[in-house]
């Protein structure tokens, strides 16, 4: 007995089902969003699967305001990781893969590429601008030849971008930057101006008192470090950036073993793959036994950046030139100079290799 056939009446009604299933299904879900990723414990409950997907429609300091169908939803920028906006051209992603891997100055040319690539869409212009600004400051730190371009870069995104979601890192940035060169007034007026800033005042409190330690006045940095650290949350990063400041200024004041202790809580604390707060924490403690006279102690301390965490490319020539300064203090010629050599060769124009034997280097 053969089946009956389906009529054809069905077999349309059927097939302007599926069709009209397919269109539905197309319309509720985005052929093309952008992507604010939040950051790891975020405590922003309107993300799904840690990201808000949609539009974004404006961003400033404070927030970033994303389109999701209908609905606007305002992520506060502390809680963003990064945003993948929707069209951006594949230079920003290479220009970022670039610089993670230390590869500044190719960075830069990415970046620049993709903020000319992006005319018309003006927050991927203002990421790849701040980026290529942000390289620049990196690789200043490790070359100080780039350190005015990057300092004018820094000075021409505040200035072009004063509503910027990127404008705390910018003036943080160039607070750096600038007491790297000694210009301690103009860092108080950047950090005053930081200070002002939505979500910025931790990390302007960091900085304040790493400008007074820089001028002698450890006790009145650990006194303002004090207060940062009691109103912090206990493993948060502005928590473990005033503990490590703090650490320093208390090597200033030549209490050793307070900053010792304080130095191990904040190694103890940070996850062991968080390369970037391992690898200064263990510096400053080995800068901590060095000025304690504990040579072979520090040595222990730089090796673990040296050998774990030289993906740092501020941290890693730094400890490299302590190495090659203590061997050659504990009479091991030839190992101080296999790790001058390192320096030069990794770090060639770094101020840490350009003069080894300057004591005033070892701070």
């Amino acid at each position: 007995m053969t089946p009956p056939r389906r009529s054809r009446t069905a077999g349309r009604i059927s097939g302007r089902v599926l069709l009209c299933c397919t269109v539905l299904a197309a319309a509720s879900t985005p052929l093309r969003a952008d992507v604010v990723t939040l950051i790891e414990g975020t405590t922003f409950k309107q993300g799904v699967g840690g990201a808000v997907r949609g539009t974004v429609q404006s961003e400033s300091p404070a927030e970033v305001v994303v389109l999701v169908g209908v609905t606007p939803i305002k992520v506060p920028t502390d809680q963003i990781a990064q945003i993948e906006y929707s069209g951006q051209p594949a230079s920003l992603q290479l220009g970022e893969t670039r610089q993670s891997s230390g590869q500044y100055a190719e960075a830069v040319v990415q970046y620049k590429k993709a903020a000319a690539e992006a005319v018309g869409k003006p927050f991927v212009v203002q990421d790849a601008q701040f980026h290529e600004a942000d390289a620049l400051a990196e690789q200043a730190l490790v070359e100080p030849d780039q350190m005015n371009e990057a300092k004018q870069r820094l000075t021409a995104f505040i200035q072009a971008h004063p509503g910027s979601r990127y404008i705390v890192a910018a003036r943080a940035n160039l607070a750096r930057l600038q007491m790297h060169t000694d210009d301690y007034d103009g860092a108080e007026a950047t950090v005053a101006a930081l200070a002002k800033l939505p979500n910025a005042s931790e990390r302007a409190a960091v900085l304040k008192a790493k400008i007074l330690a820089r001028r002698g006045d450890h006790a009145g940095a650990i006194a303002e470090l004090d207060k940062l650290i009691a109103a912090t949350p206990d493993g948060s990063t502005q928590q473990r950036e005033a503990r490590l400041a703090k650490a320093e200024s208390l090597v200033g004041d030549k209490k050793y073993k307070d900053a010792e202790a304080l130095v191990r809580q904040v190694i103890a604390a940070a996850p062991a793959e968080d390369f970037a707060a391992q690898s200064s924490a263990y510096n400053t403690l080995g800068d901590c036994l060095r000025a304690a006279s504990r040579p072979r102690d520090a040595v222990l301390a730089y090796l673990h950046t040296d050998l774990l965490f030289s993906k740092d490319k501020e941290e890693h020539p730094r400890a490299l030139f302590q190495l090659e300064r203590l061997f050659r203090q504990l009479g091991n010629a030839p190992r101080a100079d296999e790790f001058g050599e390192r320096l030069k060769k990794g770090y060639p124009r770094s101020t840490w290799a350009t003069a080894p034997g300057d004591p005033a280097k070892a701070s």
